[in-house]
């Protein structure tokens, strides 16, 4: 039961701050979340409509050892994605391809990834090690769409060491740091579904059994607006704090306590995202599955194939049952991040003539649609530069170990990266 002087105030009932507060009560600390809002979740929600589920932010989760003993231990089945949705494309040469590398490409590719050193550079950008580690035509056909993709960022200005650094350690080529990588995630206990895994519900139904256990075992108190770290400190003296909220609002509460962090005011950008589901009768793969399509962009102009606008499309139904109604292609467009930030200050209207300008340019017979459904999230991904790198190395040394922060730019941007930091941090 909740107490009046908690072992541990939670800012933030987003999926990290809810997440953290759970562990920390299973480690049989009591708890008390803040949050500003009238509910819980942050970014993250499940919406059922007649057509089929919406995801307003990630449509599943890359599989670890730590969500499966979460989804056991909050009583949730895991639901893995088909088999026959496995299938990736990129966009490139007027169609949807497996492989966009034409061959020679795809020999230079190889020879690199066995000869070229891998690790980071120092300062070095995305882009720069794309270029240097898989050459040219990789980087711009596989990396840019891949991470522009997850990222929604600029290459030429995300810090490799941030993005990559934790994949390639060692100053070895490609496969040996991959090996290494694959080597040290293998002492775990192997997990028994690999890929991308989601629940019966959408991703929502994992952050509203976090949610109600947190309720249940600690407590929430909604639409509580914090003032200053130090005001907290005087109210609840002997807590310890864990600061779950976005960037924006992490670094406005951090600047008032550190004054080396001031620095940092005006340097750290976040990028928006609109994504839009679409439900209608035909398919862009036609008669295929797939997972989803990326499509690159032109690091400089950030312009695609066609004047295509979209960052990527991914394919709910045939990722996922009963992620649609029977009959019914269920499609969600992603737009946004550094080179488009336009489109989050559009009306739903503009938005929705933008994807059937897309869906028409993609697929010709493209046929109408029955409705969309559009989310736009104006300060959605923190910026994965330079910069976030030197915050982040500047809260691991200032941090007392009474404060914790945690979020999305915290050395990952994906939920498994965030639920395998967390485990790590309440040592479980």
């Amino acid at each position: 039961m909740p107490t009046p002087h908690p072992d541990r105030i939670v800012i933030g009932a987003g999926f990290t701050g809810l997440l953290h507060a759970y562990l920390a009560l299973s480690k049989g600390e009591s708890v008390l979340v803040l949050e500003k809002a009238d509910r819980g979740g942050g970014l993250i929600r499940s919406v059922p409509t007649e057509y089929g589920i919406v995801e307003t932010a990630a449509n599943g989760i890359l599989n670890c050892r730590e969500l499966e003993l979460l989804s056991s231990k909050l009583g949730l089945d895991i639901l893995v994605a088909d088999p026959a949705a496995k299938r990736r494309f990129i966009f490139t040469r007027g169609k949807p391809r497996r492989i966009p590398l034409t061959f020679f490409e795809a020999v230079s590719l190889a020879y690199k990834a066995f000869t070229v050193p891998s690790k980071p550079l120092e300062g070095e950008s995305v882009l720069h090690w794309g270029k240097r580690v898989l050459g040219e035509s990789a980087a711009e056909k596989l990396l840019e769409p891949a991470l522009g993709g997850i990222y929604a960022g600029d290459l030429d200005t995300m810090s490799a060491e941030l993005v990559l650094g934790k994949f390639f350690q060692l100053n070895q080529p490609t496969w040996k740091n991959l090996k290494h990588y694959a080597s040290e995630n293998t002492s775990k206990p192997v997990k028994t579904r690999r890929g991308t895994v989601s629940f019966r519900g959408g991703i929502g139904s994992l952050v509203a059994a976090l949610e109600a256990r947190v309720k249940k075992e600690g407590k929430i108190k909604y639409e509580e607006e914090i003032g200053s770290l130090k005001q907290l400190r005087g109210k609840y003296p002997r807590a310890k704090i864990t600061l779950a909220t976005n960037l924006s609002s992490s670094l406005k509460l951090l600047r008032a306590e550190f004054s080396e962090l001031k620095v940092y005011q005006g340097m750290l950008q976040t990028l928006p995202v609109v994504s839009v589901t679409r439900f209608g009768k035909d398919s862009i793969l036609g008669t295929g599955k797939g997972f989803g399509i990326l499509f690159p962009k032109d690091h400089k102009t950030y312009s695609s194939e066609m004047g295509i606008r979209v960052r990527g499309i991914l394919f709910n139904n045939f990722i996922f049952p009963g992620r649609s109604v029977n009959g019914i292609n269920s499609e969600t467009y992603i737009y946004g991040g550094a080179g488009d930030r336009e489109i989050a200050t559009k009306s739903e209207a503009e938005i929705i003539s933008i994807v059937e300008e897309d869906r028409k340019k993609i697929f010709p017979e493209s046929s109408s649609p029955l409705n969309h459904y559009v989310t736009i999230w104006k300060d959605a991904l923190p910026e994965y530069s330079p910069q976030l790198l030197s915050f982040n190395r500047d809260l691991d040394r200032i941090l007392p170990e009474d404060l914790r922060v945690e979020g999305n730019f915290r050395y990952g941007i994906g939920l498994k990266s965030i639920i395998e930091r967390a485990f790590a941090q309440h040592s479980l």
